[in-house]
C-alpha cells in the first residue's frame, strides 16, 4: 500500500492516517509469512475460513485504498477533509482507523485457524497490539462531521409514488400535488362521523 505516500506529507493530515500507515508494515509481513501454511490447505474444509475472512480483508483494504488514493489525487497541497468524507459516506462510514482495526482483526481471525495457527502463533501478540493502539487514536473525523446530511428516496408502486427525505433538508414534490413545509409533515384523510 505504497498510496500512504501520496498524502504523508499533506499539512492538516489527522494523526489516524499517520498510525494506520504505521502498521502496514505489520500487515504485509503477516501476509508473506502466511503464504506458507497456505499452501498446506488441502480440502474444501481447510479452506473454508481463510476463504471468508480474506474476502472480508480485501474488501477493507480496498476501501482504505480508495480513500487514500482519493485524498492524495483531490487533496491540493492540503487535506481536505470534504474529500475524506463523501469517500467515508459512500462507502459506509468507515474511518480509515476503524478499516486498519478490520484488517487486523481479520489477520488475527486468520491466525487463530488450525491451518495457520501453528506455524504463525507468534504474530497474535504484534496483531493485539496494534489493534490495541489504534482504538486509543483520535478520530481522524469526527461524527458532527457526517451528520446532518439529507439522503433522498423514491418509492414507485402501481397507482402512486412516495417521496422521503432522510435528515434536514427540502423537500418538492413535482408530480400532482405540491406541498412545502419546513420540519414534519403529516398526511391523511380524516374519517367522516359517519363512518365512526
Amino acid at each position: 500500500m505504497g498510496a500512504f505516500g501520496s498524502i504523508e506529507n499533506l499539512p492538516s493530515l489527522p494523526e489516524a492516517f499517520q498510525e494506520t500507515q504505521q502498521w502496514l508494515p505489520l500487515v504485509e509481513k503477516f501476509l508473506q509469512e502466511a503464504k506458507s501454511p497456505a499452501k498446506k490447505v488441502r480440502s474444501a474444509e481447510d479452506a473454508r475460513v481463510p476463504e471468508i475472512v480474506l474476502y472480508s480483508f480485501h474488501d477493507k483494504a480496498t476501501k482504505l485504498l480508495e480513500i487514500v488514493e482519493n485524498i492524495g489525487e483531490y487533496s491540493k497541497c492540503e487535506y481536505d477533509f470534504s474529500v475524506y468524507r463523501e469517500i467515508m459516506m459512500r462507502q459506509g462510514r468507515q474511518r480509515v482507523e476503524m478499516l486498519m482495526v478490520g484488517l487486523l482483526e481479520d489477520l488475527g481471525t486468520l491466525v487463530a485457524d488450525r491451518v495457520f495457527l501453528g506455524e504463525m502463533q507468534r504474530q497474535i501478540e504484534p496483531l493485539s497490539k496494534a489493534r490495541e493502539e489504534l482504538v486509543q487514536v483520535s478520530s481522524s473525523l469526527a461524527e458532527s462531521d457526517l451528520a446532518g446530511r439529507s439522503t433522498p428516496a423514491s418509492q414507485y408502486g402501481a397507482n402512486s409514488h412516495q417521496y422521503n427525505l432522510f435528515g434536514a433538508g427540502t423537500q418538492k414534490i413535482t408530480q400532482g400535488h405540491y406541498f412545502e413545509a419546513h420540519g414534519n409533515q403529516n398526511f391523511g384523510v380524516i374519517p367522516s362521523t359517519d363512518s365512526i
